[in-house]
């Protein structure tokens, strides 16, 4: 899906202006003042923001004075990151290299952070960890009733995800259990699986990306995210995610400071916000457990063998030349529907591919790719096979309605996961209907 420019963001911005200048109420809970002075006291920098609550998006940051593109928003030098290496110089951590075989990084970095919640006021970590979340919306919190209200699609990742989180509990009591010996007997029972699910959503919903220096290539750059990279940045981590944000966030090495500097302007006591990136409902949920109102970047993904499903009654098979051309241009990847454009580019040229007959692909197959006419009987076959296929999704979601109709009908009081599930129902029903209704004016 194209990126829009920066005059498509602020046209957003202007569209869902109540999100972006609405005023904050301050936060002056005891735990929170505790927070901020420990932070300023730490070397954390993060000028005249203050803990605020925000009617669309609970729990934020307000500014106290105006901010102009390039201000400095948040800085956090390295020895207020909870990182591996962290946990590694702790305590605990060198009580733990000395046991085999040894904890991977992040599994590491997992038990370290319960070990400073279970140590309560001893630990320094205090004032940050009594002010995490006690719960989280992400899949490891999502009962077997709220999977199901989900896209069908979706329903299985959710499902991976929350095996995945078992799994590594299971790994890490396995090793607790070797070791018992070795180790503190009250910490091990404080090491449940609620506690397991709750600092495995924490370290996975509010870290940000901390390059190792010590693993970068030629050139300099930072290699591919790996369990080193994790890294709690205390304050910064209060910061809500919004698509049209425009933010310059990573690791300053010059000052040793993760950093977060605004390049547009907001207006005193208004929210200030990150960006995650281009990430759409669903991955919001998945990793964050959130979705937004509106979302620029949301899609409803086909799947492939959906695509085939559709079209190869209509056809005698598929050539070698033809498949050669879909898995150069990687035609099977990025099958998905938006709301302003409808089907994707690579879902259109696959389509495009695959409505053409042999001797006309052998002549025009470069036409595909350009956009070009391909002949008034091909472009009414891919128009069909459009319809066909938003037609065929779409039916999944209605399906779904009258389970979640009858759900609904028996419980008055709706869970948050129940709310999320439905409204991602509803946002990604529309993002079809809307593109089913572009097919047929056109």
């Amino acid at each position: 899906m194209a990126t829009k420019g920066r005059t498509g963001r602020r046209r957003k911005r202007k569209k869902n202006g109540n999100y972006y200048n609405e005023h904050g109420r301050a936060i002056y809970e005891p735990e929170y003042i505790a927070l901020f002075k420990w932070a300023k006291e730490n070397g954390i920098s993060f000028g005249k923001l203050r803990p605020a609550c925000f009617t669309q998006t609970g729990r934020g940051l307000m500014t106290c004075k105006k901010l102009r593109s390039d201000d400095l928003v948040i800085s956090v030098p390295s020895h207020m990151l909870i990182t591996s290496k962290t946990a590694e110089q702790s305590h605990i951590g060198k009580k733990l290299a000395k046991l085999k075989p040894a904890l991977s990084a992040k599994n590491l970095l997992y038990v370290f952070i319960l070990h400073e919640k279970y140590r309560e006021k001893r630990s320094f970590w205090y004032p940050y960890i009594t002010t995490l979340p006690r719960y989280f919306n992400t899949p490891a919190y999502f009962s077997e009733k709220e999977i199901y209200a989900l896209p069908v699609s979706l329903q299985q990742e959710f499902m991976c995800h929350i095996l995945t989180v078992q799994e590594t509990y299971k790994e890490l009591k396995e090793f607790f259990a070797r070791h018992i010996s070795a180790l503190d007997k009250n910490f091990v029972e404080f090491f449940t699986f609620e506690e397991f699910k709750w600092v495995w959503c924490v370290v996975n919903t509010r870290s940000v990306y901390k390059p190792d220096i010590t693993n970068t290539d030629k050139a300099g750059m930072a290699a591919t995210w790996t369990d080193d990279n994790y890294a709690l940045a205390p304050i910064l981590d209060l910061l809500n995610h919004t698509d049209v944000a425009e933010v310059q966030a990573g690791f300053n090495q010059e000052n040793d400071c993760y950093e977060i500097r605004t390049l547009s302007g907001y207006n005193k006591s208004t929210q200030v916000f990150i960006n995650y990136g281009p990430h759409d409902n669903r991955k919001l949920l998945m990793e964050y457990g959130f979705i937004l109102p509106k979302n620029m970047h949301n899609t409803v993904p086909v799947s492939k063998d959906l695509v085939f499903s559709l079209v190869m009654p209509e056809m005698r098979g598929i050539s070698q030349r033809k498949r050669e051309l879909m898995s150069c241009n990687q035609l099977d990847k990025d099958l998905c529907c938006s709301e302003e454009n409808g089907l994707s580019w690579s879902s259109l040229v696959l389509l495009r591919i695959l409505a053409m007959d042999e001797d006309n692909f052998k002549k025009d197959w470069d036409r595909v790719l350009t956009g070009e006419s391909l002949g008034k009987e091909v472009e009414l076959r891919v128009s069909h096979w459009i319809k066909c296929l938003i037609e065929r999704v779409l039916q999944s979601y209605q399906e779904a309605d009258k389970g979640i109709a009858a759900h609904l009908m028996s419980h008055n009081n709706l869970s948050v996961n129940m709310r999320l599930a439905l409204q991602l129902q509803y946002q990604e029903k529309q993002i079809l209907e809307n593109a089913l209704q572009m097919v047929k004016l056109s």
